[in-house]
């Protein structure tokens, strides 16, 4: 015989319509590294992940950016000129032993990266070093490396990304600066392996340098690897660099670049700005910007120019920290038709963070989203190793990454304003657009506080300008004219 037990429950009537208040800012408990330095002055972190049988190497020259002028492509060749041979080592014997491990190595003008099994960790952390202490930089290989790089060059030539890239380096910060540089044919050609052997000599130095370690290996069995393979290296100055500060256009500049035939349009809105990494600002401009255009799909440009407009599969918007200077973009690729509509939704909702506090529903979910890409980052040991790096490099607290959530919780609608006020300026930006100038280029014109528009070739270098903007045309005029027509919003270009 059964009986049945029926039992009662009392549930709590919850309202669905709403979604639930966000709960507090979780701790972070942030990966252990441990930390030491050798004799001469390099710098070393340990993050121990003993979870799968790999081991990486990170070394990273903590040099100033260094101008190139006429020379320009010569930092990037000296890196890549790394692998190409050594003291005791031809760059296809390199080749043929990484290969032979399965390992990983490649290296740049700000050091170096490699990777293994834990097996070959040792045997891996002595080709790294060797390609670092003891490049001989062969003529033969730099000629190789020239000719693909020259043929790269060819390629960007008619690549609207790339063209679109080189322009916006030169408007936003100048040729003069290191930022601004652009490679060229002829700056290529000019490197040489002496110029190489300069660099290397003058920035290549412990003092200045850090290695991370990150995986299967304690600090027991990593110190002595990293006393023999680095403990010999020489130590000392180098020098350090300043240069002036990049400053917006006074006004709005249209820069653009020809590319007949083009059936869309390569859209970038530019201009440099001073955002140091860790200032008072940064997270609460991370989070201005995420409203923008960099929360996925709910990012306000996404939702207007490809949402609502179906100009373009893609808006987005940065705006990046920078030791030496930050800068803003935000960019589409869209029809020729919609060319210049799309400019002025860029302006449109740059002027609305300015002038309107974002909605408390809209900032916590930008807010939640963040604090998922966030956690989700913790998830790698590399993380971990790259929070020591910034701490050390940007000299930031020592809880900047632990307590990152909390700060990232308090940023109010009123902080967003705020740094949208200082950060955002759709007035003065350079508009930069690659596409074909028979169809588009007429329609930019308004948009030119300075009644013209600025030619560029693929380089970055000015090239002679075309007919003047029609009289009586103001630079405001279409964004006027569209702000009135979509139900009189004209306070936003106040």
């Amino acid at each position: 015989m059964f009986s049945l037990l029926v039992t009662t429950i009392s549930i709590a009537q919850i309202d669905r319509t709403k979604a639930p208040a966000a709960g507090p800012a979780p701790k972070i408990q942030l990966g252990n590294y441990e930390t030491f330095t050798l004799d001469n002055g390099l710098q070393v972190f340990l993050v121990e992940n003993h979870k799968t049988p790999r081991v990486s190497w990170q070394l990273f020259i903590n040099r100033d950016v260094v101008s190139e002028g006429e020379n320009t492509g010569m930092q990037s060749m000296m890196g890549s000129a790394l692998m190409t041979g050594t003291t005791t080592k031809t760059k296809a014997q390199i080749d043929e032993q990484v290969d032979f491990i399965g390992s990983r190595l490649s290296t740049s003008s700000y050091g170096a990266y490699a990777s293994s099994l834990t097996k070959h960790k040792e045997t891996t952390l002595n080709l790294m070093s060797d390609v670092i202490l003891n490049p001989t930089f062969p003529e033969e290989e730099l000629a190789k490396l020239k000719k693909q790089t020259l043929s790269g060059l060819m390629a960007n030539a008619s690549d609207p990304a790339a063209m679109s890239e080189n322009v916006r380096s030169v408007v936003t910060f100048g040729k003069t600066h290191p930022y601004g540089e652009v490679e060229t044919s002829e700056s290529i050609e000019s490197i040489t392996a002496e110029m190489c052997k300069s660099f290397y000599t003058t920035y290549f130095k412990p003092n200045v340098s850090y290695l991370i370690i990150v995986g299967d290996i304690s600090k027991k069995e990593a110190l002595p690897l990293v006393e023999k393979s680095f403990g010999s290296w020489a130590k000392g100055d180098v020098p350090s660099h300043s240069y002036e500060m990049p400053v917006a256009p006074s006004s709005a500049q249209v820069d653009f670049v020809n590319k007949p035939g083009a059936v869309q349009s390569t859209i970038s809105v530019v201009y440099p700005l001073d955002l140091k990494p860790g200032s008072d600002d940064a997270i609460a401009a991370s989070v201005m910007n995420a409203v923008l255009g960099n929360a996925g799909f709910m990012a306000r440009l996404i939702q207007n120019i490809r949402e609502d407009k179906a100009y373009t599969y893609g808006a987005y918007s940065s705006l990046s920290t920078d030791p030496l200077v930050g800068d803003f973009y935000a960019g589409a690729e869209v029809r020729n038709e919609v060319t210049d509509s799309a400019v002025t939704e860029f302006l449109f909702e740059m002027n609305r963070l300015v002038n309107e506090p974002v909605e408390t529903e809209e900032l916590q979910n930008v807010k939640n989203y963040l604090n998922g890409r966030f956690a989700r980052s913790l998830e790698s040991s590399q993380t971990v190793a790259r929070f020591a790096l910034n701490t050390a490099r940007y000299q930031l607290p020592a809880d900047y990454y632990a307590t990152y959530l909390e700060r990232l919780q308090a940023v109010s609608a009123e902080d967003v304003q705020r740094v949208a006020k200082k950060y955002l300026t759709p007035k003065n930006v350079h508009i930069v657009v690659v596409g074909n100038k028979d169809e588009v280029a007429n329609k930019l014109k308004v948009f030119s506080a300075d009644n013209k528009i600025n030619y560029f070739d693929a380089f970055g270098n000015p090239v002679a300008d075309v007919e003047a903007i029609p009289e009586g045309v103001t630079s405001t005029m279409v964004i006027d004219n569209y702000l009135k027509a979509i139900g009189g919003k004209e306070k936003l270009m106040t």
